[in-house]
């Protein structure tokens, strides 16, 4: 591959035109072989050094599409990760992309928890161990579940949540055998689901 033209996109991305062919942009971080400073006009580049140059602009090309999605909503690595191999991309070039995005803080596996959990309470009356498990099944490791959690409970009371689940099982009718089992489900421990109980006998 022979460099027609290399142009700084912005910080740490570049543009380059080759001699043939449409121009393509990527991450100089994600380089393997060569460094920016090998890189200039009219440079004659070895079918290696062009075989790491097109897959930093793939990694690159991830990177922008996992970027789409962030805009969009909160996501766990797991998820995000699923996402793109959906869309055909390659597991160990995804990788290199959410490495990237994790190491400047725009995909964060807590931040997401809390959103998830901010947004799923709107709808849903659930206990800690309900939902450190929905969070487990989306990928969110132990530590950043269990701080995301902590800071979750810390603002809403879970016996008062609870409570709030206990009433709506009443609506329907249920016998206290049936409340309970209900209550469980919904990952309330046994401590908080005996205290509502005996609140309304």
């Amino acid at each position: 591959m022979v460099i027609s033209q290399i142009m700084q996109a912005y910080s740490g991305v570049i543009e380059i035109t080759p001699g043939e062919g449409p121009a393509f942009f990527l991450r100089t971080s994600y380089l393997n072989r060569l460094k920016e400073e090998d890189l200039f006009s009219g440079a004659e580049i070895s079918d290696e050094d062009s075989a790491d140059l097109l897959e930093a602009a793939l990694v690159y090309g991830v990177e922008k599409a996992a970027m789409s999605y962030l805009a969009r909503a909160e996501h766990s690595r797991f998820t995000l990760s699923q996402k793109l191999i959906k869309k055909g991309m390659d597991k160990s070039v995804i990788n290199r992309a959410l490495d990237y995005l994790e190491s400047v803080n725009y995909l964060n596996d807590e931040r997401f928890a809390g959103a998830w959990l901010r947004s799923r309470s709107i709808d849903h009356a659930e206990g800690r161990i309900r939902l450190a498990a929905e969070l487990s099944a989306r990928g969110v490791d132990k530590t950043s579940a269990k701080k995301a959690l902590d800071e979750f409970f810390g603002d809403h009371d879970e016996l008062e949540i609870c409570r709030k689940a206990f009433r709506k099982a009443q609506i329907s009718r249920k016998t206290e055998e049936k409340i309970r089992m209900t209550l469980a489900q919904k990952g309330f421990s046994l401590k908080f689901i005996d205290i509502v109980v005996k609140e309304n006998i």
